[in-house]
């Protein structure tokens, strides 16, 4: 007579390796749901500075059309930039300066207004507002030519071990350049 042995379980050794193999597969999702998550934030830094630019394009064509046959232009700027806009130059002017491609930053000079939250929010910009404070984002113009400016982000945004300032630099290494 021939007698069969019923298996009624499993192993031990049979769940400790259907453990482990778990966990590693649980480890590799993480490990990319993490590169994700940081990828999607740098993503969204990215599209909320390119929203600043394009509407600080359109406020500095707004205020060159009403400077154009002003004789002290620079001043004149400067007062509308700060009335209509509630954008004024930071304390830290040449820090910034400095941080910005020699394309916008050469020989011309550049001119530089901090972005406050009213301003965020005329931009349609509200989330991004609620999360930052006054002055943390600076439009750098070219004093020639303001149709070539810069975006910089005051705290810097790590992006693979390093820490990107501006919108042109991040867009380089993301290669999201336009």
């Amino acid at each position: 007579m021939l007698y069969i042995k019923e298996n009624k379980g499993i192993t031990l050794t049979a769940l400790v390796v259907m453990i482990i193999v778990i966990m590693i597969l649980a480890g590799i999702t993480i490990y990319q749901g993490t590169g994700l998550i940081k990828s999607t934030k740098v993503e969204t830094y990215v599209t909320n500075m390119i929203t600043i630019r394009a509407k600080a394009k359109v406020y500095a064509e707004e205020v060159n059309a009403e400077v154009w046959d002003e004789e002290d232009k620079t001043s004149k700027k400067k007062e509308l930039f700060a009335s209509k806009y509630s954008m004024t130059e930071p304390s830290n002017k040449n820090e910034i300066i400095s941080k910005v491609d020699s394309d916008i930053n050469n020989e011309d000079g550049c001119d530089c207004y901090e972005i406050t939250k009213d301003t965020l929010v005329d931009m349609g910009l509200n989330e991004l507002a609620e999360e930052t404070e006054n002055g943390e984002y600076v439009v750098v113009y070219n004093s020639k030519d303001y149709k070539k400016l810069d975006i910089v982000y005051k705290a810097g945004i790590n992006y693979e071990k390093v820490k990107y300032y501006t919108l042109s630099s991040l867009q380089k290494q993301v290669g999201d350049e336009e």
